[in-house]
């Protein structure tokens, strides 16, 4: 192709303009303001309803996140701020409880102290009433002493005995918070309670000597009044001698009057009736029994009765009255009764 015949080119046109693509292929520079109709292909409408179509809604434009650079010198002031509200948080947070631990246990402490004056009050008298009945179990021991002194039976003190029994042991100590009670006021209160249980033992002992030993005791004691010839002695050969066997007659007879001319004794499992000595040679010839003077018998071979009476009599005494002996001084019943009243007293406020 010649040069002549080369479409020309105008530059300037096409860098300077931007140009509408006409239906016939020619360019045609689109009006100064008027933009490009939207939806349009490259040329005119084809026909009145798409003219008449309305345009796509724009696409929707989504925020951009703004992102805030900080330096580590404001991040680091950040979290000792927030170090700080969690301390102060869990200050007051523990202050807090705290408070409501020392309230809470204040309260408890108060409802403690309370039931121990409540309990103190409640032991007061009950211990006061114990002490009414110990006093009696003392004035009826002493008025049995008082008849067995005289050398009569106490029949009515013995069935008194049956009666009394002191109200106190250590279920009475229970639910009245002695723990919140002085080491000396507990430690009272557990002797306290201890007596009085061993002071019912014994009173019970007691009785049953007396009741037992009716028949024979009331026999010993009438020796005063009416003495009796209880034992007697008789004189047989022995390994180098003779010698005296002493024997208790089975039937005793009365020192004043006409005495029996013949004894019934006891020979190992038999009985044997022996004259009863008057004169003569006692080594010699059958052997003959010598009445024992009443007086001796106690205290040669006291009777077992009486022991027994006079150390069950002797215990009832400590555990009432107390033991002075020096160095071994042990309160009793009566007076450690008093003592923790007293001391109960001061804790109800009370004494």
């Amino acid at each position: 192709m010649s040069d002549q015949k080369k479409p020309k080119i105008d530059l300037k046109a096409r860098l300077g303009k931007k140009t509408v693509a006409a239906p016939g292929g020619s360019a045609i520079p689109p009006p100064v303001g008027i933009p490009k109709p939207l939806g349009l292909g490259g040329g005119a409408p084809q026909d009145a309803a798409a003219q008449a179509a309305p345009p796509p809604p724009p696409p929707r434009v989504e925020p951009q996140a703004i992102k805030i650079e900080m330096s580590e010198e404001v991040v680091e002031q950040q979290r000792k701020a927030q170090r700080r509200a969690y301390i102060i948080g869990g200050g007051i947070s523990l202050v807090t409880a705290l408070i409501g631990f020392t309230f809470g246990g204040s309260v408890e402490k108060g409802k403690g102290a309370k039931l121990a004056v409540e309990g103190a009050a409640a032991l007061v008298k009950e211990i006061e009433a114990a002490d009414k009945v110990a006093d009696e179990l003392h004035e009826v021991l002493g008025k049995a002493g008082e008849r067995l002194g005289k050398g009569e039976f106490p029949e009515e003190e013995v069935s008194q005995l049956g009666g009394i029994n002191i109200p106190f042991d250590g279920g009475n100590l229970t639910d009245k918070n002695i723990g919140r009670f002085n080491k000396a006021t507990a430690m009272q209160l557990i002797n306290y309670a201890n007596l009085a249980q061993k002071a019912n033992e014994q009173k019970e002992r007691l009785q049953t000597v007396l009741s037992g030993a009716k028949t024979g005791l009331a026999e010993l004691l009438a020796q005063k009044n009416e003495p009796k010839v209880r034992w007697g002695a008789f004189v047989v050969q022995g390994p180098s001698g003779p010698w005296a066997n002493l024997t208790i007659l089975p039937a005793s007879f009365p020192v004043q009057g006409d005495w029996p001319a013949e004894l019934q004794v006891r020979d190992g499992k038999t009985q044997a009736n022996l004259k009863r000595f008057q004169k003569g040679d006692l080594s010699t010839g059958d052997p003959q029994v010598i009445p024992v003077a009443p007086a001796t018998e106690t205290s040669v071979c006291p009777n077992s009765t009486i022991i027994k009476l006079r150390s069950e009599l002797a215990d009832m005494q400590q555990v009432l009255k107390g033991d002075a002996t020096p160095g071994q001084e042990k309160p009793g019943i009566l007076t450690l009764g008093e003592e923790v009243v007293k001391s109960l007293k001061k804790i109800g406020g009370s004494g």
